[in-house]
Parts: C-alpha cells; structure tokens; sequence
C-alpha cells in the first residue's frame, strides 16, 4: 500500500447516538480546521531521554518518601470533601513521611476560577516544561478533587504531562468518604481479596464497523499472535486473562456478572466497546449515561434501551469491585466536554455537547464502589489507540498500560505512555506542519488531519481515582 493510501481515510468515531442508533460518519478535512495546537509543555517530552516526567534525583517514583503525594482542591472547594477524604489524607501523609513531600493546595493555593495549569504552577514557582522535582513544592503523584466545570479537563491534561495526576468528582460528599475508605482498607488489607487476573469484554456489533476492527486488533495483540516469540498478555505477571468477545460473550449479562463477582473478581477489568451518547435536549439523561459501554445486544441503527446498554445505575449495591482497576476504551467512558471537539457548525462555531462538562456516571459508580481508578476517555475515542496513521497496528498502546498494571505499578505511572504518545504526536504534528526544509513538498491535508485526530485521542485519556494507588499484588490469590 502507498503512503498516499494509507493516510487517504479518516477514521470513525467510536459513538453511537442513543437516540437513533446512527454512528457517525468519518471526519472530513475541514472538520479538523477549528482544532487548537499544541504548547511548549506539551512538545518537552519529546525532548528529554528518560520516560517519566521526573528529575533524575529520584530514584524510585513507586516511593512516595521520594515522589510525594498531594491533593489540589478548587479555591473554594467544600470543607466536607476534605473531611470526607481525611482517611486517604492521612494514610498518603504517613506514607510520605516528609511534610515537604506532602501537600495539600486549598484555599488560595488551590485552582482559583478561570486559572490554567500553567499559572497554577507558575504560583508554585515550578513549570510545565521541566521535569518535576518534588523539592521544589509540588509532589509528583496529584490528585485533583473538582468538578470539570470548575478544574477543566484541560488543566488535569496538562498537569498530567509531567506530574502523575487523576481525579475526583462526585456528587454526594458520601460518596468522597466511600471512595476514600475503601481503598484506604483494600491498601491495609481489610477487603476481600481480588484474583490474579483480568477480565477482557469486547463487544462485535451487527452491522457495525469500529467494534470488529478493534476487536479485530487488539484480540490479537492480547492473545500473542502477533508476532513471532509473542506471549499472551499476563504471561510474565503470571495473570490469567479471561477473554469475552463478541456474540454470546460481551453481553449486559456478563459486564453485570463480573461486576458483581459472580465470574470471579479480577484485579483488571478492560473494556473496548461503543460510549453511548445522550442527547443534551435532556440533561438528567444525559448526566446519567453519557459513555454507558454499549454492549453485544445493540445492533446498528437501534435506538439505546436498556438492555444496550452498561451505565452507573447498572452498578448494584452488591457490586463487588474493591479492589479492581477498570480501563474503558469507550467514547465518553470517563466524561464529556461541553463542546464538541471534532465536529463543528457550519461557520465553523463549535456544536455543544453538554449543558457543562462532566465526569461520567459509570466510573464515579465504579469508584464509589471501591475500585481504586478507571482510566477513560473524555471525548470520542477513535482506532488511534491500536493503529497508527498510516494504519500500522499499534495495539501495544492499550496493551502497555495494563503490563504495568499487573507488574504492581502505581496508576500514574502504569498510563503514562498514554501522555508520551500525545507529546510524541503533537511532535510529529509541528513537524508535518511547519518543519519542512526550504524546498521540500508541502505536507499532504490527510496526514495532516489524522494527526490532529491521533494527537487529540491520545490526550484524551484521564485517570479517574487517586494515582498513587496501585494493585497489591502481594495480596491476590
């Protein structure tokens, strides 16, 4: 295949709009013209030559006593939120051992309205393009606590390229004090214990295109059969992964079953699917399953019923889930933006999505629950996650974190190949670009707009929990 042909097709969102059952069609070029760059800090990862956005003084970013811990609240943040989170406060504290490493940004030290990540950090007197030193005032593991509409999104993105950074939104200040009580018992060891394995459920709608293909590549991937000498994933760890795909496999049921237990309790559940997108006509829906995991029931062109769908009012008060890390490759599995980011109005005025952004029901279900993180995305998801733009398979990128994940790695760390993978594209952006020698060909508009797309997807990623914690593998059986 030509380089012109691999580039010439954009790809599909991976959505279905609940009310119809329509998915929507490839992005065209001019879809792509209202899309932002890219900033400095984004660009620096590129250049240094060690994986983490951490300084060389530290030896070990497992260990909190070098790394730090801190939580930033918005300015004006409730005092319930903090007093319902003092257990994990103080579990964090006692970790770190050193009030220098441990910190908690309130008050005018927390996220006035309106302020970017960058001036966040620049009143700290620290930078998003250098490393990060915890000596200078600002942990490496972060945990913001806010609703998007008040800390963006895009100011957890960016602090999340050089720090470790996840967050907390919830409703109910309950919800904060459930959160933050059982992962402080799953961390001493007081909650049931989880397997040494990971549940995998993959739907493969009728008449659908996105689903097989992912399922299509990334089964692969995960099964070693890639390459030669490959190994199924969990090999090394010694985890075993249970694979539902498709027909009979990747049903309501199943989801529903592995949440409860009722198929064992893993210590990973991954899922690749369609986001279920509600209309924002009716807000109070909307809020309560946007990114529901649209499961094998659904056929293409069927309106959303219930049956269709896996969102937050599927979590039974019976889930059993402590313990367990969710990754949803799904549209919308961690959250919403208010605006669309990909397809816009005539005029090139941006099409909202949302009354206000917001985090998804279904991982705030998940962690009020017990899980210790979700990692999700808050926008649409495209095949970047496991093909490049030229349309090479890269499904090691989805695979990677969840190496990591059984290796023990704390969750900030066990994603950040998904941040590396965002600076590395915006890179390569900035080079198709503007980084052409005198002379040489202009950049071809389909190259240049699956960059866009691929950059966006992979900065997409958020980290739902605290991302200090991490799988005790001392403690599966």
């Amino acid at each position: 295949m030509s380089d012109e042909a691999g580039i010439a097709r954009l790809p599909v969102p991976m959505g279905v709009i609940a009310e119809t059952g329509a998915t929507h069609p490839p992005l065209k070029e001019d879809d792509l013209g209202a899309i932002s760059g890219d900033s400095d800090a984004v660009l620096a990862r590129t250049r240094r030559p060690r994986g983490l956005a951490l300084e060389g003084a530290v030896d070990d970013p497992m260990d909190l006593s070098q790394a730090g811990w801190g939580v930033l609240f918005a300015s004006d943040a409730d005092p319930a939120i903090k007093e319902a989170l003092q257990p994990l406060l103080e579990r964090r504290r006692a970790e770190v051992q050193d009030e220098r490493f441990f910190k908690i940004f309130e008050g005018k030290m927390g996220v006035a309205e309106g302020q970017t990540a960058a001036a966040w950090a620049s009143a700290r007197n620290v930078s998003l393009s250098a490393p990060v030193s915890p000596r200078k005032g600002v942990p490496f593991y972060l945990l913001i606590v806010g609703d998007p509409a008040r800390i963006p999104f895009e100011f957890q993105a960016q602090l999340d390229l050089q720090w470790a950074a996840g967050r907390l939104h919830f409703d109910s200040v309950s919800d904060y004090a459930a959160y933050a009580s059982k992962l402080v018992d799953y961390e001493k060891g007081l909650a049931p214990k989880r397997q040494r394995s990971a549940a995998v459920w993959m739907p493969r709608n009728p008449l659908d295109l996105a689903t097989p293909l992912l399922a299509a590549s990334l089964v692969p991937e995960l099964r070693g059969e890639t390459s030669p000498g490959d190994e199924p994933l969990g090999t090394h760890q010694k985890f075993d992964v249970s694979m539902f795909v498709g027909e009979n496999q990747a049903t309501k049921d199943r989801l529903t079953s592995i949440v409860r237990g009722e198929d064992g309790r893993p210590a990973i559940l991954f899922t690749g699917s369609h986001g279920a997108e509600w209309s924002l006509t009716k807000p109070d829906i909307q809020k309560m399953r946007q990114g529901a995991l649209v499961t094998q029931e659904w056929t293409r062109g069927e309106p959303l019923e219930a049956k269709h769908y896996f969102g937050g009012e599927d979590v039974a008060s019976d889930a059993n889930v402590q313990g367990l890390v969710a990754f949803l490759f799904a549209c919308f599995g961690g959250g919403c933006p208010e605006t669309d980011s990909y397809f816009f109005a005539p005029d090139g005025s941006p099409l909202q999505l949302a009354p206000q952004p917001l985090i998804a029901n279904l991982p705030q279900a998940l962690l009020s629950h017990g899980a210790l993180a979700v990692i999700a995305h808050i926008d649409r998801a495209f095949s970047y996650a496991f093909e490049d733009v030229m349309g090479t398979p890269q499904a090691q990128l989805l695979r990677t974190p969840l190496e990591l994940l059984m290796k023990g790695r704390r969750i900030g760390l066990a994603t950040d190949p998904l941040n590396q993978q965002w600076s590395s594209l915006a890179a390569q952006l900035g080079v198709a670009l503007g980084g052409n020698a005198p002379g040489a060909p202009s950049p071809r508009s389909p190259l240049i707009a699956n960059l866009y797309i691929a950059r966006d997807d992979a900065r997409n990623y958020i980290v739902l929990g605290d991302p200090a914690a991490r799988i005790g593998l001392e403690s599966l059986v």
